[in-house]
């Protein structure tokens, strides 16, 4: 192998490396130290320590071994139509408990992207370990149902390994994790069914300044549209009757614009959290203060939250949900969006703090969410 292209392959390990270690929630093992300790000290089963690392031998560990301890919280991101009740119907709980255990004075008062603490282990049939969603739709052509089954990777599985453990198909894993080639890393959670998403983008709109000569039917025509429909999109009384210089609103067809241009990432999708949460979207690496647009037409909403700072909350003309974390600072106020349109700027807010700054990016449809890669590489946004 030619020397630069073996020192490319060695840089792109040890970033890929260094991306798997930031969010794994790991414990590095001290002299004189057990499992049964760790166990005890992180509030865990033994059994549970065990089932989330691939001891070859669990009675022999060393110090400086590095071992994954599973979680019990996982966060649940309120969406619109929640109540505190249905959430709690979801992880078997009842309101009164989540109301006292995040300080709600009035549980049948919570705000769409508030974050709810769910202590202990969620039921699986709930399908999620942190994050809801409003409405969407897929455009994959799969199933929306999710039946919350998974798996957690360990060293020396494979997809096709996997598949045949649990009597699914390969193809079933790839669509529900937006796997791309055959590679997957240890610790990451892979549902066993459920919606792939590849955006298609939603009808946006442009501006046009009238020219002298123009008429509606001339400017409907080389924008594809028709001239009743530019005249209800503009309130055009009659459509005959136009200036020079007036500016209208024109379709500008089916966009979808990469969040942050673009940016470095891999698929980190299940990737383990703190807090025994996993990873639902990916992380989009670039400088600090680049500009965050709308992937979408659609209506925008800010908020502000302990884990993921400064975020945008886009529901798209398309039927899905585009949620964007860790930013400096937004753009604007709440409002309606035209795609490409900035909404923020990239930073480190939330516990993003003392990372490299970057974008989460997450999709979600119908309460679940779904791995944006696929749409990401579709759409030309990697580095």
């Amino acid at each position: 192998m030619p020397e630069n292209r073996r020192m490319r392959a060695v840089i792109v390990a040890s970033v890929l490396a260094l991306l798997v270690g930031l969010f794994s929630l790991d414990y590095t093992v001290e002299r004189g130290d057990t499992l049964s300790r760790i166990a005890q000290e992180h509030g865990i089963s033994l059994s549970e320590l065990i089932e989330a690392n691939d001891f070859d031998n669990p009675d022999l560990i060393h110090p400086g071994q590095v071992i994954l301890i599973p979680g019990s919280e996982v966060i649940h991101v309120v969406a619109r139509g929640e109540t505190l009740s249905k959430i709690a119907t979801l992880y078997d709980t009842t309101a009164r408990e989540l109301a006292d255990a995040n300080s709600i004075s009035n549980p049948n008062l919570i705000r769409i992207g508030q974050e709810i603490t769910i202590s202990g282990t969620p039921r699986r049939s709930s399908g999620e370990s942190g994050g809801s969603a409003s409405s969407g739709s897929s455009n994959s052509g799969s199933s929306n149902n999710r039946s919350g089954d998974f798996h957690i990777v360990r060293s020396g599985d494979t997809i096709e390994s996997i598949a045949k453990k649990y009597g699914v198909s390969e193809s079933s894993i790839r669509t529900a994790n937006g796997l791309v080639g055959n590679t997957v890393y240890t610790g990451t959670r892979l549902f066993l069914d459920g919606p792939g998403f590849i955006a298609e983008g939603s009808a946006g709109t442009s501006s046009y300044t009238i020219k002298a000569g123009d008429r509606l039917s001339d400017i409907a025509a080389r924008h594809a549209t028709s001239v009743s429909a530019l005249a209800e999109m503009n309130g055009i009384g009659n459509p005959n009757v136009i200036r020079s210089g007036q500016t209208i609103k024109v379709p500008s067809g089916a966009n979808w614009v990469c969040p942050v241009g673009k940016s470095s990432f891999f698929n980190d999708w299940g990737f383990p959290r703190s807090g025994g949460r996993y990873h639902e979207g990916n992380d989009l690496f670039t400088g600090r203060g680049t500009p965050v647009v709308a992937p979408v037409s659609g209506t925008i909403e800010f908020i502000v939250g302990s884990i993921g700072g400064k975020q945008f909350n886009l529901i798209g003309d398309d039927g899905a949900r585009y949620l964007g974390s860790h930013m400096d600072g937004f753009e604007g106020k709440n409002r309606r969006v035209s795609a490409g349109e900035v909404v923020g700027y990239v930073g480190t807010t939330g516990n993003a703090q003392g990372t490299s700054p970057h974008l989460h990016f997450g999709i979600y449809l119908d309460g679940k969410a779904v791995n944006p890669y696929p749409t990401l590489l579709q759409f030309g946004c990697k580095r």
